[in-house]
């Protein structure tokens, strides 16, 4: 059962970064079902492996995306990305993975988190901040 599903909506326009956030969607959704099978037992070393992906690739992309778009951009817009990691680390470094409220807790998190940062990227108002910076850029 897919429970994030990409929508064109979703789309920034940028390929290398589509294609990332599709991905987050993916672990994004191997977490859930991972976490709502009907076998699920909290601590497990699969939910903890995917929690980990998740970290692991999340950083990958938030450092992508900083490499992209200037600091004043990052500073603006992307206020959010430590929260992610920070709560992975709280249930997998704190042992809060065996405790079933805090993972259905982190679910929903995940879930604003992850439509949160997409959909920033997809308003008017960022779009037409960011054309501003590339014809600054342009023209310097």
């Amino acid at each position: 059962m897919r429970h994030f599903n990409w929508k064109k909506t979703y789309e920034t326009g940028i390929f290398e970064i589509d294609k990332q956030h599709k991905k987050l969607f993916e672990i994004a959704n191997t977490f859930y079902d991972e976490l709502f099978s009907e076998n699920f037992a909290p601590g497990t070393k699969e939910i903890i492996s995917i929690l980990n992906e998740l970290k692991d690739y999340s950083e990958f992309h938030c450092n992508y995306e900083k490499k992209i778009y200037s600091e004043d951009i990052i500073r603006r817009y992307f206020d959010i990305e430590n929260l992610l990691a920070d709560k992975i680390y709280e249930l997998t470094e704190k042992n809060k993975s065996s405790d079933i409220i805090a993972l259905y807790g982190f679910a929903e998190f995940l879930r604003k988190w992850l439509l949160k940062h997409i959909l920033l990227l997809n308003t008017n108002n960022f779009k037409e901040v960011l054309k501003k910076e590339v014809f600054n850029l342009s023209c310097n």
